[in-house]
């Protein structure tokens, strides 16, 4: 199984997420966690540029204003998910293997850039 975890800057761009998935389709990941998405939502149009076929799973911690946002996706076909839990900067998914049962967890994390917001961090 492949993981990957990327601070991606931004999928607002059509372009930035075609990048993305095709990054993420060469290297033929079954899991992945993107962080600074700066998408406060993500429409399945969207969700396509991003994932494209082979991340037909996924869970997503919004972008609040133009920062943030987490998203953690995986391949159904390699791996069972659910959502665990989420915070202020943080998104957790359990994961259980398809191939050897193999249970574990992913939190993906990202922390405020504001001064003000690092104390709550």
């Amino acid at each position: 199984m492949n993981l990957i975890t990327w601070n991606v800057r931004g999928l607002c761009r059509p372009a930035k997420r075609f990048l993305v998935r095709d990054f993420l389709n060469i290297h033929c990941s079954d899991v992945c966690c993107l962080q600074e998405s700066k998408l406060s939502e993500i429409s399945q149009s969207v969700w396509r540029e991003i994932g494209g076929t082979r991340f037909d799973k996924f869970v997503y911690l919004p972008a609040r204003r133009s920062t943030g946002g987490i998203i953690i996706r995986w391949n159904s076909l390699v791996v069972d998910g659910k959502l665990e839990g989420s915070g202020t900067f943080s998104l957790s998914v359990n994961f259980q293997s398809k191939r050897d049962n193999l249970i574990w967890s992913c939190t993906a994390v990202y922390g405020p850039n504001l001064m003000s917001s690092k104390a709550g961090f």
